[in-house]
């Protein structure tokens, strides 16, 4: 039996992102690939949990708002089971109280966000909100597929062959990349 491993990815986001969404595979490949040449890449694992998103929007200006938002994408496509709606959102105008939002699936297992998900899948999984320089945890549960065959990953550009990254994503005009001194790509 393989083993439930618990990680934590601390990433940021480059620019403001406006109610994005976020899919499987994006979150598979945040949570590691591993390079096999220099562009081509094999998810780390190839059944996850998204446990927990956590998001702190810093204000930049005081007086001026900043909102961080988190739900579950509505009825995901190609799935026969979704959950109750489930939405967190905070807002902030003083530079002493960043908005704060956590996201968790709901405990019983009635909910697509509850269940373990396919690497390979392009469901839509989370729609995000937040300020330019957004601090964002993503809380995986996974297992290490030493059994199976790996699952091809995102297109790499400039990757050392046998190198675990964590790949960031785009999201609408923002970049969601790992915090150094996580190897992101």
């Amino acid at each position: 039996m393989q083993e439930n491993r618990s990680w934590m990815i601390r990433c940021q986001s480059s620019a403001a992102v406006a109610a994005s969404t976020i899919t499987a595979t994006q979150l598979a490949g945040m949570l590691g690939v591993i390079a096999v040449t220099t562009t081509t890449s094999s998810f780390l694992c190839d059944q996850f949990r998204l446990r927990r998103i956590c998001i702190w929007g810093a204000v930049a200006t005081a007086g001026t708002q900043v909102t961080c938002t988190l739900k579950y994408a509505d009825d995901p496509a190609s799935n026969t089971q979704s959950g109750a709606p489930r939405t967190q959102s905070d807002s902030s105008v003083s530079f002493d109280r960043p908005a704060y939002v956590c996201l968790e699936p709901p405990k019983d297992n009635t909910s697509i966000f509850s269940q373990w998900s396919d690497s390979s899948l392009t469901t839509a999984w989370v729609v995000l909100t937040c300020p330019a320089g957004a601090i964002i945890d993503f809380h995986f549960n996974w297992i290490l597929d030493d059994i199976g065959a790996t699952t091809a990953g995102p297109t790499l550009i400039g990757a050392v062959p046998g190198q675990v990254y964590h790949k960031s994503f785009v999201l609408g005009a923002s970049t969601i990349g790992a915090v150094s001194p996580l190897n992101a790509i």
